[in-house]
This record gives C-alpha cells, sequence and structure tokens, in this order.
C-alpha cells in the first residue's frame, strides 16, 4: 500500500481499489467484461469524499453497487470502509460514471439489452434515466 508522511493510505490508491471492485462487480455479477476485447465501457467521472484516513495496517473493503442506469451510463456507488481495533468505519464514499463504448466507432453507444437487464435484475431498486 502506498503510504503518505502521515502514515495513511495515498489518496491515489482508492482510484485502484474503485477499479478492482468496479472490476469485480462486472465479472462475477454481471458476468461482463470477463477479457480485454469485451471492455466497452469508459470511465467518464470519479466523485471520492474522503471521511476519514486509512492508516497503514488497516484492513480495507470495497462495498459497491449500480446506483443508476442510464441509456449509455450508469453509475456506480462505492463506499470503502477501514477495519482497526476499534471497529469497522466508512472511510470513503464515491460515485463512478461509466459510459458504453463503441471501440470500432470511437463513440459512445447504447448500453446492451442484455447488460441493461442483468443489471435491472440484480440491482431493482436503481435510479433509471
Amino acid at each position: 500500500m502506498d503510504i503518505d508522511a502521515l502514515q495513511h493510505v495515498n489518496n491515489a490508491r482508492y482510484l485502484n481499489f474503485l477499479e478492482e471492485s468496479r472490476i469485480a462487480y462486472s465479472q462475477q455479477l454481471l458476468n461482463v467484461f470477463n477479457s480485454i476485447q469485451e471492455l466497452n465501457v469508459l470511465v467518464a467521472r470519479v466523485e471520492i469524499d474522503f471521511l476519514i484516513p486509512v492508516l497503514f495496517g488497516e484492513k480495507l473493503k470495497v462495498y459497491t453497487r449500480i446506483l443508476k442506469l442510464g441509456t449509455k451510463s450508469f453509475t456506480f456507488e462505492s463506499i470503502i470502509t477501514t477495519t482497526n481495533k476499534k471497529g469497522e468505519f466508512p472511510a470513503a464514499k464515491a460515485l463512478q460514471i461509466l459510459v458504453a463504448f463503441d471501440p470500432e466507432t470511437h463513440n459512445t453507444t447504447a448500453i446492451s439489452a442484455k447488460l441493461r437487464e442483468r443489471i435491472i435484475e440484480l440491482e431493482p431498486n436503481l435510479m433509471q434515466k
């Protein structure tokens, strides 16, 4: 883990934690993006609110779900928690907007019907545009 001068996990590492969580969600729950040829989304935006510092040696967990589903984009919501001797606490919360992308035309595209159905099946309470 990258640690800064105050012995906190470096803020840039949070992007890696979020990426790993998005990939795990996509592969394990959505059953998509299992090969590089299937990776047809782009990260359009990432927002991270840092709530408390994570210190060296603390255990991290990332809880991720899809919050919003649009025609061409979907939004992941994540909570990163840290666990120490006092318990598990929210350390950061994040939103990540991904946009469907056609690698042949280099344009955004509609999310496939199959992927849309699977997201709705997994996330019945999501917001839809």
